[in-house]
């Protein structure tokens, strides 16, 4: 048996993560080389101790709100917390797995499993400063351009509906920009950039949105908001959304093995459809936007009963 203990010992002392058993109030009950030397400890001095002594004091409180998560029926939890090392504050990730409770479901003891992420968390803390710069800076660029737009415009013989339009898309460009940052520049849920690009319409309740909810990638986040915009612009005016009656729903659904989204835009209730004689900006930007931006497809159908454009485009390996 002793035997059998010495080389169980030997084996956690070679591992590369650290590993604690403890009691439930965080008094240490073994520790493997790797935790005790992080610490500037030994193995054996680290007995007896309390693990709360190496933890910083500062997360001391969420550490004991997760840990309080452990029951019996609910074994594991994961922590990120930051340790008090002789070195200075080293962010760590635990497995804890709870091996002990009493009879009326009360932690009795303990084992963490961890390593450090310090690197990862200053990688990820210098990311989020890049994003926000980024942000920033778009949010300033857009700005510009619409201080540039006022000025131009202002004073000038013409009429008004075109300076509105402008503003308009120049205001879904920023909220895509919004919707972008909000996932830190990593895609963005449908649900919120189908809103985002029918902003426009209001809350009436006239644009009825049907579909799975999965994030769109980042590449076609913002033509797919520009789309949607020129498409409720042009319902406001002209279709389905110039008459009380009329709706529009907005459907969506994942084809060729999920690997591509397909998009339906449907008016109703509006008045009777004109086929356009020619394209106008609106149009030629859906088009841009959609095979070029986007690498998909756009048809735009004039049905009687109301105009019925579908898109498709791929959506990445991370949708």
């Amino acid at each position: 048996m002793l035997q059998n203990a010495a080389v169980l010992r030997e084996i956690l002392d070679d591992q590369l993560e650290m590993v604690c058993r403890f009691h439930a109030d965080g008094t240490i009950l073994f520790a493997n080389r790797a935790y005790a030397s992080t610490m500037g400890q030994t193995p054996e001095s680290m007995v007896g101790r309390s693990l709360w002594d190496f933890v910083l004091a500062d997360d001391h409180g969420n550490v004991r709100a997760d840990m309080a998560r452990l029951t019996p029926e609910k074994t594991e939890v994961t922590i990120e917390n930051r340790l008090d090392t002789p070195e200075g504050p080293r962010w760590t990730l635990w497995r804890n797995h709870a091996l002990e409770f009493d009879d009326e479901g009360h932690l009795l003891v303990a084992q963490s499993t961890g390593i450090d992420i310090t690197e990862r968390r200053l990688l990820e803390e210098r990311t989020s400063l890049l994003i926000e710069e980024l942000n920033h800076r778009v949010k300033n660029t857009l700005m510009v351009v619409q201080a540039m737009a006022h000025q131009t415009f202002r004073g000038q013989d013409m009429p008004r509906d075109p300076v509105v339009k402008f503003n308009e898309r120049l205001s879904a460009l920023a909220a895509a920009h919004t919707a972008l940052s909000n996932a830190a520049w990593a895609g963005a849920p449908i649900f919120d950039l189908v809103r985002q690009g029918t902003a426009i319409c209001g809350q009436s309740g006239a644009v009825r949105l049907c579909g799975p909810d999965l994030v769109i990638p980042a590449a076609p986040t913002v033509p797919l908001v520009m789309v949607l915009h020129e498409l409720a612009t042009n319902a406001l005016k002209y279709g389905a959304l110039s008459v009380d009656e009329g709706c529009v729903d907005v459907i969506w659904r994942r084809i060729e093995d999920c690997r591509r989204l397909e998009l339906q835009w449907r008016e109703m209730g509006g008045p009777a459809v004109v086929v356009p004689t020619r394209k106008g900006f609106g149009s030629r930007l859906i088009v841009d936007a959609v095979e070029r931006q986007m690498q998909g497809t756009a048809e735009v159908a004039y049905a009687s009963d109301g105009l019925v454009c579908t898109i498709s485009f791929p959506l990445g390996a991370s949708a």
